[in-house]
This record gives C-alpha cells, sequence and structure tokens, in this order.
C-alpha cells in the first residue's frame, strides 16, 4: 500500500489505516454487539464483523485477500464467522466509533492508528487488556517493544495490540549518489544538507531533497523528529502544557525550511508540494533524498524509473552545526507509527474471546508474512523476521533498525489538533515564502499563535 493510503485520514483525531481490520458500524449488523444475538446460525456460534477502511487502489484485491485469511481463520476455529464492512472516509469511521460506544452496539473490533490511540483511551470504551488478555494473543514478547509504547499510557492501562508497524526513514538515489561521489548515506543533519548540496543542480532540476508543506502529515512528522532532537517537545511532559512556541520547534520548522531558503537544496516549486508530489520527483529522478518515508512506498518504487537506483537508510539524528546531541536531545529516527486492534467493552464474554483469537491469528507470523508479500506492510512480529530471506534485506533492516529507534508521541488526545495546528503553520509560512511574503520572526509568531489553539485542545 501507498504511503499517502496509510496517511490518508483526518479529522478529529487521526487514525493511520493501511489494510485496517476494524469493526463494523451499524446495529443492522448481523453481530455486532453483545445486545444482539450471537449469530444468524446455530445458538453457538459467533460472527465476528470487522470494519475496515477501503483500499481505494485495488479495493477488490483487498477483499480477496481479507476473505481469504478469514477462510482460513473460520476453518482454525469452528463456529466463529468473519465478516468485514468496509469505510471509505474519516468521517464515516469517526462516526461508527461515537455511535458504537455511545449505543453500546457496532464493531467487535476497532483497528485504530497508532496516534488515535489517546484520543480511544480517553472515550474509556475500550478494553484495558489484562495479562490473561496478552497471553492470549501471543504476549507482549510477541511485538517490537516500540510499538507498544503506543498501546496505552502505561503497561498496565494498554488498550490497543499492534498488527503493522509503519516505521519511517530516509530513502535515496544511489546513482546520483556515486556520480556525486557520496558512500553512504547521511547520519547528521550537517553531512544531510552538504551532501544534498552536492546533488543539487537547479539547470538540471536536480536537488538534493523536497519538501512539501502542504501535506496534511508530513510537516508535523518531520518536525516533531527534528525537535525531539533538539531536545524539546510539541506538549509538556507532564501532557498539561502546549510548547508550539519554544525555541527547539522553532529552530526545527525554521531548518526545514531553510531546505529551500537558506541551503537552496530544494525547489521553491515544493512549497506547494504534497507528499505524492514529492514521491513523484524522486521516483522521476529529480530529488535525490526524502525524509520520513516508509516500507509501503517499495511496491511504487519498484514500478517507477528509480526501480534498481533507491535505497533507505535510518533518519540522521544529529542537529545541524553539532557534533553529537544537545542536552535533553533524543535520538529519534521515527515517531511509533502503525496500526492496532482495540475492543470495545460492549464485546464480552465469548465474543470477546473469538475477538482476540482473530487478533492473535492476524498477528501470527504466516498471516504477517503474507500480509507483507502483498502488501508491503511491515510486520509487527518480531519472529516474522527470522530465517525469513525477504524480511532480511537491506532495505528491511534499514527499518527495523528505525523501528528500535522509534518514540512515541505524547500520549493526549489533544494531539490530533496539534497536529492540525502545526500543520496550518507550516502551510502558511510556505505560502508567504512564496509570495516574498516572509519575514524574520514570522515562524515563531506563527508558532506562538499555534500555541494558544494547541493549549485550547489540551484543556478541553
Amino acid at each position: 500500500m501507498s504511503k499517502t493510503s496509510t496517511k490518508a485520514k483526518l479529522c478529529s483525531a487521526i487514525a493511520v489505516v493501511t489494510l485496517g481490520v476494524t469493526v463494523s458500524a451499524c446495529g443492522s449488523q448481523s453481530g455486532t454487539g453483545n445486545t444482539q444475538t450471537e449469530s444468524s446460525g446455530s445458538s453457538d456460534s459467533i460472527t465476528l464483523t470487522i470494519f475496515t477502511s477501503k483500499y481505494t487502489a485495488n479495493p477488490q484485491a483487498q477483499e480477496q485477500f481479507l476473505n481469504k485469511l478469514a477462510s482460513e481463520f473460520e476453518q482454525q476455529n469452528p463456529g466463529i464467522k468473519v465478516e468485514f464492512t468496509y469505510y471509505d472516509s474519516a468521517s464515516q469511521e469517526n462516526t461508527t466509533l461515537q455511535t458504537s460506544l455511545a449505543t453500546k452496539q457496532g464493531p467487535d473490533i476497532f483497528d485504530i492508528g497508532t496516534t488515535f490511540v489517546p484520543t480511544a483511551y480517553a472515550m474509556n470504551g475500550f478494553h484495558v487488556l489484562s495479562q490473561k488478555d496478552w497471553n492470549k494473543v501471543g504476549g507482549m514478547d510477541k511485538f517490537f517493544p516500540a510499538q507498544l509504547k503506543m498501546s496505552g499510557p502505561s503497561p498496565d492501562k494498554y488498550i490497543a495490540v499492534p498488527w503493522e508497524m509503519v516505521p519511517f526513514g530516509l530513502v535515496y538515489n544511489k546513482k546520483l549518489f556515486k556520480e556525486a561521489g557520496i558512500a553512504s548515506a547521511p547520519k547528521t543533519w550537517t553531512e544531510f544538507v552538504q551532501d544534498a548540496q552536492k546533488l543539487t543542480n537547479p539547470a538540471k532540476n536536480q536537488w538534493g531533497t523536497a519538501i512539501d508543506p502542504a501535506d496534511s502529515f508530513d510537516p508535523w512528522h518531520v518536525g516533531w523528529v527534528l525537535t525531539k532532537q533538539l531536545g524539546g517537545d510539541f506538549v509538556s511532559s507532564d501532557l498539561k502544557q502546549a510548547t508550539l512556541g519554544s525555541t527547539s520547534v522553532v529552530k526545527g520548522l525554521t531548518f526545514w525550511f531553510d531546505w529551500v531558503q537558506k541551503y537552496k537544496i530544494a525547489s521553491p516549486n515544493d512549497l506547494t508540494y504534497k507528499g505524492t508530489d514529492q514521491l513523484r520527483e524522486f521516483e522521476n529522478g529529480h530529488v535525490a533524498m526524502l525524509v520520513m518515508q516508509g516500507a509501503s512506498l517499495i511496491p511504487s518504487l519498484e514500478s517507477s524509473a528509480v526501480k534498481n537506483d533507491y535505497a533507505f537508510a535510518p533518519m540522521p539524528t544529529i542537529p545541524y552545526g553539532m557534533n553529537a546531541m544537545p542536552k535533553g536531545g533524543v535520538p529519534v529516527q521515527t515517531f511509533v507509527s502503525g496500526n492496532d486492534f482495540a475492543v470495545p467493552k460492549y464485546v464480552t464474554g465469548k465474543r470477546y474471546d473469538a475477538a482476540l483469537k482473530w487478533i492473535k491469528f492476524f498477528t501470527d507470523v504466516p498471516q504477517q508474512r503474507e500480509m507483507f508479500k502483498v502488501y508491503g506492510n511491515m510486520p509487527i512480529n518480531v519472529n516474522a523476521f527470522k530465517n525469513n530471506p525477504e524480511l532480511n534485506t537491506p532495505v528491511i533492516k534499514a527499518f527495523v533498525d528505525a523501528e528500535n529507534h522509534a518514540y512515541p508521541i505524547p500520549f493526549t488526545p489533544a494531539w490530533a489538533n496539534i497536529e492540525v495546528v502545526y500543520g496550518g503553520v507550516a502551510n502558511k509560512i510556505a505560502n508567504e515564502i512564496a509570495t516574498h511574503s516572509y519575514h524574520d520572526g514570522d515562524i515563531a509568531a506563527a508558532l506562538k499563535a499555534a500555541n494558544q489553539q494547541a493549549q485550547s485542545s489540551l484543556q478541553q
């Protein structure tokens, strides 16, 4: 699945969903709540309804794949039937969630993105997983430890079971690197800028890197990583104060726009770009490096002009102009990103046990490897990578390395709104630069104003 399909949802909260398996939204579905009959068949059978994001690029292939998995699961678990219902908008997903928790009827399992888990937790409508529950899905050791950091506010309050991870890294053009005499990917942001300058030739429409401030997600992705490396965050550690106006946040966003303004390693045309635009430029050989890119890009890259020329590496971690991490800085290479299963509290008894069986099945090695083959989804099961050549390539190893250096975002339901206001600042500054109306201090002023909005979200 493409990067854009995994980032396609923005509403009152963000749910990053690719192949998602969530549960159906309305009481009209058979077996969608514990107040309904257990199934349309025998009194002992159960029908689990799974509500999932529609893969618009190829919905038929998605349905075939999920139905195949359901058939295998049903053969292994007689008496349990699995059905899927699909949604194609964030508003539909959010309405389903709100309505289901309010009426205590609806999906048996929700598939939610990691950045949406804090919002889901705050609704107090999902099972907190006991040790017995974790044992039923295979135990916590089954999953990459970093991914569990977004399952809840603390290990004793986890509500979400990861089924996929989406670590981000740096993708670069090996051919352009070789032509420029660059032996390896940059490990610091100083090296990144220096390499990008060598790779930039405006006369040939060739640029060292690119930015996409019009994208709904990428600005905060990049900005948060740069901020954490500088020792800051978007929210205070006690989750009470928004800190978008802090020095580290201002420095991080300024550095990003300096790729166009000061260092001239990204094209001025990028100021109106979204993620799909910069990816197109990379695939056409006009851009040498893109930051914060995921493994879900691989299918697209494999069918592009750079099929034999791309490689992935971990993100740089040392801030520009420094030789080591500053005080308080952390070597973030990616935020904890992916998809999780959560089971609402109205699902109880045998139905709850059936839901846990499905989660175990979906996160077991065979299914995890098959999803990688079909969609390029990175397995969350650590054992899926063992003795598997397809998951031990240099590209995949770069993402596994990044996952081991993944850090969780602040666990607050206000995060979705904070993403939006930060993105609004990025878009505003990009417009100012594009129209030659930008002045020094505009980034700090815009972030200060945005911080007031972010603070309001924290206090709601």
